[in-house]
């Protein structure tokens, strides 16, 4: 017997209802129902907690090129590179586009932060 996730592959498969709740179980604990993610889109946030709230996702969006690039690097496909690269290009900028980070500095700075302190 094998074992996949919460219950022994040998059991047998929910009912449609059963599937449907543990499903709804499961989005219980999406990023959109963490208490912070409520406050700032309800508009409860402090504005210190935007701001690091800010600061916090400028960083993670400044990894996700880093980490396609590593993906890439990896990768010897060259049909999935040709369309993995243009996640770097959307992230980091080409030709007139600045890019999403680009963005979230503008946000950084519209909060009240400055570009040397996120970057």
């Amino acid at each position: 017997m094998g074992w996949d996730g919460d219950r022994p592959v040998s059991e047998a498969p929910w009912s449609a209802v059963e599937f449907e709740q543990r499903l709804r179980d499961k989005g219980r604990a999406y990023h959109i129902h963490h208490p912070f993610n409520v406050m700032l889109n309800t508009g409860r946030a402090e504005p210190e907690q935007i701001r690091g709230w800010v600061a916090n996702r400028f960083y993670y969006q400044v990894s996700i090129p880093v980490k396609d690039a590593a993906i890439l690097a990896n990768c010897d496909d060259r049909s999935v590179r040709r369309n993995w690269v243009q996640r770097i290009l959307d992230h980091d900028g080409y030709g007139d586009d600045p890019g999403g980070i680009e963005s979230w500095i503008r946000l950084a700075e519209s909060v009240g932060l400055r570009r040397a302190e996120v970057e």
